[in-house]
């Protein structure tokens, strides 16, 4: 673990890209059972990769800082309209404040705050390559993030809770990154 905070029971672990791999005898599972043994321990590890710190330092900077409760910004939910965000927009604001960026998506919903996007989820039909066979009422949670700096307080549950009364969907799956 590179950095430990005990008062939180947080840890931070830098992953580098070359002395973190399998072909310098890491195995397959190792960043995996670190941390699952840290859970063991009440340990939250969160990594860092090595490519995500060069190329989206902002972003990652901005994880740490909600992690850490010390975020700029603190936005409550009730206090935001909710508003279908254009294609163009969704792409703008996925690449700037989400780490894997945009990707396309059926539906678009988005957290406004004096007229400024603060906050967006979006939703498909659940992807045949990850081996869903669904029907057609079945989506899945492809992407959700605020904006940098930023915590929209109940965000989440309030976008998630209108896409719910708008398109009644059967089944809602979702994918998380454990790390």
């Amino acid at each position: 673990i590179d950095i430990f905070v005990p008062s939180m029971n947080i840890a931070f672990e830098y992953d580098g890209l070359v002395w973190h791999s399998e072909k310098f005898g890491k195995d397959k599972k190792y960043h995996l059972n670190k941390t699952e043994e840290c859970f063991k321990n009440g340990i939250q590890l969160y990594h860092i990769f090595e490519d995500e710190w060069i190329y989206k330092r902002e972003i990652v900077e901005s994880k740490i800082k909600s992690i850490l409760g010390v975020i700029d910004e603190k936005i409550y939910a009730r206090k935001c309209c909710i508003k279908e965000v254009t294609n163009v927009e969704a792409k703008t604001f996925l690449s700037l404040n989400h780490l894997q960026g945009d990707c396309k998506s059926k539906y678009r919903y988005g957290l406004y705050y004096d007229d400024c996007l603060v906050s967006i989820m979006t939703f498909g039909h659940l992807r045949k390559n990850l081996g869903s066979s669904g029907s057609e009422n079945e989506y899945e949670l492809l992407r959700f993030c605020n904006k940098l700096n930023t915590v929209v307080i109940g965000g989440a549950s309030k976008l998630f809770s209108y896409f719910i009364k708008e398109k009644k969907p059967t089944n809602v799956i979702s994918y998380a990154d454990r790390r």
